[in-house]
């Protein structure tokens, strides 16, 4: 009986096997193994990466070679390889530790209308090939009567290649099949592929100041795993302190940028993200902000439409209050103040709000900041508007509540992704900066990492790298994980999450974990960083 067997696959890349081709000091998480196949449905295909696994912008090809074995030495006249494709489900909304909940949004053709699972179903790719149909000859091995799920090479010297373009979405994956044609042919045995699946490599510059504690790295890639994105960090590289990258709060996002762009080496090549170890953001209290009023007060609003908020009076001149703090039925929420008004007769301070955002229904974007949070909910004390409605309860907190005001203070941020303006947009650029003695992590009477201080940072770091892709924060939501332990590594740690409905859960504060929401997996699948015009990917 004769038989076609794959004997390669170029452009397939084995998890855990080394790359041959990865640069002195760094370490791939995938590699091309000569003869892999895939049978393990887990073989990977980079996206916008030509066969030699080099940037190549909208480029995601394999390059198949199968060998052709005859009892009687030779084979019928006109014999050819057809090939044929088929696209099989994403398993991975039916593992275990997916929450139900998230399924739908990670796989909807798994399920029917209503949102219940039915089973897995195929033919769920999203992305489109380079060219149509997706077949390629290679020299040698003529093509014919190609389709985009079937074509059929000449064969030579009992071998035929094939190469064959995926699609450009990450988690879309493809079974490729090699079966012998020829007339009179009485029996052969085919061979196929596992699961090639289409991932995303990302190289990460690691850089670190001398005095920065050592980040956890080699923890973050399995965050991206969901979203099909490989993180390969590259051996630290150690540069000079800077114990404060700014003057203040107001000058940080300029400071920032510049630093970055002193730093950062590999700036504007493709396939290439930063992270960066620094101490301090700027000269920060060492104090919370003076306590400048307690007591009660009520919670009023003004204005119309998208102008429409909430205030509080306190009695007093004080033009310096930043923060205010609600207390009631044992829970405890802050609140920025937005705009000061100093009153008259009698002499008060009216301290309006800054409401709570959530981005809850983002969509994968160009990486432009515009789009990432295009789309909001505003959670004040008492309500929540939504573009110009005004809708109860908000965070439920009574009219009559008990207060806590206070000046400026120690908050002051744990990391940062700073942004690049093209025109008049801002967009994110792959650049990452964890400020690693931040009081939180660090004890600056030992001048030492507090204990737990890598779990702690993680979050931070997978938080950061997934605004690389063009991710909003705070949308308030659990992570992907069941049972619901913890939420969304975008969401802050201060805020409550949201329901199906949108409004508010109470209690949910403090539960920020290292994994992303099943949205956040599902979009940063969706990205097409090649359009982020701010990472500058030539």
């Amino acid at each position: 009986m004769s038989a076609v067997r794959i004997v390669d696959i170029k452009g397939l890349y084995q998890p855990g096997f080394p790359d041959s081709s990865a640069p002195p000091g760094e370490t791939r998480a995938a590699g091309y193994n000569p003869g892999y196949t895939s049978l393990d449905n887990q073989g990977r295909v980079y996206i916008n990466r030509d066969l030699d696994g080099r940037w190549a912008r909208n480029t995601q090809l394999i390059e198949i070679t199968v060998e052709v074995t005859s009892p009687e030495g030779e084979l019928p006249e006109g014999a050819r390889i057809r090939w044929s494709t088929r696209d099989p489900d994403d398993p991975f909304n039916e593992r275990p530790e997916v929450h139900p909940d998230w399924a739908p949004t990670l796989d909807e053709n798994d399920h029917d209308i209503e949102g219940s699972y039915v089973g897995p179903a195929g033919d769920d790719n999203e992305g489109t090939p380079a060219r149509s149909p997706g077949w390629e000859e290679v020299e040698g091995h003529a093509l014919l009567d190609a389709t985009e799920t079937s074509a059929s090479t000449a064969i030579e010297g009992m071998r035929s290649k094939i190469r064959r373009h995926m699609t450009d979405i990450a988690g879309d994956n493809l079974i490729v099949r090699a079966e012998l044609e020829a007339d009179d042919l009485e029996e052969a045995s085919g061979d196929e592929t596992g699961i090639m699946t289409l991932w995303r490599r990302i190289d990460v510059e690691y850089i670190r100041m001398e005095s920065a504690p050592p980040l956890a790295v080699e923890q973050v890639p399995k965050h991206f795993e969901p979203v099909f994105s490989q993180l390969d960090f590259t051996e630290e590289r150690v540069i000079q302190d800077q114990q404060h990258l700014a003057l203040d709060g107001g000058t940080l996002g300029e400071a920032a940028s510049r630093f970055v762009a002193e730093v950062f080496s590999h700036a504007g090549e493709p396939g290439w993200f930063c992270l960066i170890a620094a101490l301090e953001p700027h000269p920060v209290p060492q104090a919370r902000g003076a306590l400048l009023f307690t007591g009660m007060v009520t919670i009023r609003d003004s204005g119309e439409g998208e102008r429409r908020s909430e205030y509080v009076e306190i009695p007093g001149e004080h033009p310096d209050a930043s923060h205010v703090t609600f207390r009631w039925d044992g829970e405890a929420m802050s609140f920025a103040v937005g705009i000061v008004t100093l009153l008259s007769d009698p002499p008060r301070t009216r301290l309006w709000l800054e409401p709570h955002d959530i981005q809850s229904e983002f969509t994968a974007g160009d990486g432009s900041v515009a789009h990432a949070y295009r789309s909001r909910l505003f959670f004040f004390p008492r309500a929540r508007r939504r573009g110009a409605a005004w809708e109860p309860p908000g965070y439920g907190i009574p009219t009559r509540v008990q207060v806590d005001v206070r000046g400026p203070g120690a908050a002051y941020a744990a990391g940062m992704s700073p942004t690049i303006d093209i025109g008049p947009a801002r967009y994110f650029a792959g650049r990452t900066i964890l400020f690693t003695h931040h009081r939180a992590w660090w004890d600056p009477a030992l001048a030492e990492p507090r204990p737990g201080f890598e779990q702690s940072t993680l979050h931070t770091i997978v938080h950061e790298l997934t605004h690389a892709f063009g991710m909003p924060h705070k949308c308030g939501y659990f992570d992907y994980r069941t049972p619901r332990r913890t939420t969304c590594c975008m969401n802050y740690r201060s805020h409550w999450m949201i329901d199906a409905d949108q409004q508010l859960i109470p209690g949910t504060a403090g539960r920020v974990g290292a994994d992303l929401c099943g949205r956040h997996v599902k979009e940063t699948r969706r990205v097409r960083l090649e359009d982020n015009r701010g990472l500058r990917w030539r």
